[in-house]
């Protein structure tokens, strides 16, 4: 078929450049690429402590409860889920655990906990060193929240659905560990697709 009007030939090339630039920006994302599909077992010289499951119940947000088995909390009673990232302010532990809910991994801290309070130089390099591991899975849109903790008697905690390993001395291969296994791995809504 031969085009005679050479106007057709420019409308038919903006066509074609339009519809690819609405395929580049607009085609749905398949976010499963950024999570964990393996799964790896968690070596065993770290500790890590399964609680029993205690439920999944909702609860309305602002609303506290009490009766977590593990600090940080692992299952239960939750409210409304936190954005995925860095907070440098306590959260509810009722959001985190919704977060957990959702195949997310939740790394706690607490400067005044393990043998001895750290002091604001050594606080501050410990929320730094958490950060730098922490922000870029967060921007690659893994499911990890960081947030202090006051309430808890180690440093670091990390936490995934029934699952809590809990130290006092920053280590990175511990923590990618823990996000390599335990990240999504638990997901009854598939959130994780």
């Amino acid at each position: 078929m031969r085009i005679r009007h050479p106007g057709a030939w420019l409308g038919a090339a903006i066509f074609i450049f339009v519809l690819l630039v609405w395929v580049l920006l607009f085609r749905p994302f398949d976010s499963s690429a950024k999570h964990s599909k393996n799964h790896p077992q968690y070596p065993a010289e770290y500790g890590v402590h399964m609680f029993e499951d205690q439920g999944r119940a909702h609860i309305a947000a602002g609303e506290v409860f009490t009766g977590y088995n593990s600090r940080p909390p692992t299952s239960g009673p939750h409210g409304p889920a936190l954005s995925w990232g860095i907070y440098n302010t306590p959260v509810a532990v009722e959001s985190a655990v919704h977060n957990l809910e959702h195949g997310g991994v939740v790394i706690w801290y607490n400067c005044d906990g393990g043998p001895q309070p750290l002091d604001e130089a050594a606080c501050d390099q410990l929320v730094r060193d958490l950060t730098e591991l922490v922000k870029p899975r967060v921007d690659d849109g893994m499911y990890i929240v960081l947030a202090p903790y006051a309430e808890m008697d180690n440093r670091i905690a990390l936490t995934a659905w029934q699952y809590l390993d809990a130290f006092d001395e920053f280590d990175q291969a511990r923590i990618d560990a823990f996000i390599a296994s335990f990240e999504c791995r638990f997901d009854p809504e598939n959130a994780c697709r």
